[in-house]
């Protein structure tokens, strides 16, 4: 509540609030000056208080770790999500990492993490010495794990490639070229890294869609009848 100050107050009481609230440059003001400069100087303060609280009402959950739902205190894992920044305390991600037992997951979108979270990540915890809840054996699993999938999806967008090279994907071509490498590739993808296949098996369909040629039907069926067959 904003109290503001007026002419029943005399000069000595204005003078007396003014010593209180530490306010400056007032012994050569009148009355009427010293009333205005306590009343700016009040709702000033009560302007700021009232914006910092709001701001921190509105910003509450971006202060708390999402996996920890502690405070979030520096040193602090960032990662970009929709052109939005997430925060996570170091350590409660390096301990999510370690007892997750997919790749490097983020944990609020389920993507696998870019390159440069996962060295943003290495560096935060070599510098600060992350030992408690740092697992090298496992961070190391989930490096060349990570590096398997990733050369997996190259070879199947090489394939994806292909597809668009071609402008009539006749019968021939999609039987014996396409779908023994989506065979053979799905398989190691399905084997290793079932968690992400879902993800990747959809990217496939919506970009095989966007094919002019009607035959495509026949690829986007195959990769439907994946997700059904495997449960995904």
């Amino acid at each position: 509540m904003l109290i503001l100050y007026n002419f029943l107050f005399k000069k000595i009481n204005l003078i007396n609030i003014i010593k209180l609230y530490k306010i400056k440059y007032y012994s050569k003001l009148n009355k009427k000056q010293l009333i205005e400069l306590i009343n700016t100087n009040k709702s000033i303060i009560f302007i700021q208080s009232f914006i910092r609280k709001k701001f921190s009402q509105e910003l509450s959950d971006e202060f708390i770790c999402p996996i920890t739902y502690s405070e979030l205190k520096y040193p602090f894992v960032s990662i970009k999500n929709n052109n939005k920044f997430r925060y996570y305390s170091l350590e409660g991600f390096v301990e999510y990492l370690n007892k997750s037992t997919n790749d490097f997951i983020d944990p609020f979108t389920r993507e696998l993490l870019s390159d440069s979270s996962i060295h943003q990540i290495e560096r935060l915890i070599k510098y600060y010495k992350v030992k408690k809840t740092f697992n090298k054996k496992s961070w190391k699993k989930k490096i060349n794990s990570r590096a398997e999938f990733l050369t997996i999806t190259n070879c199947l967008n090489e394939i994806l490639n292909q597809i668009f090279i071609v402008n009539q994907l006749n019968f021939y071509y999609i039987y014996n070229n396409i779908l023994p490498q989506f065979i053979y590739y799905f398989h190691f993808l399905l084997q290793r890294h079932k968690s992400s296949c879902f993800t990747v098996i959809n990217n496939y369909i919506n970009c095989i869609n966007h094919h002019q040629c009607q035959n495509k039907i026949y690829l986007i069926d195959y990769l439907k009848l994946i997700i059904t067959i495997n449960n995904l």
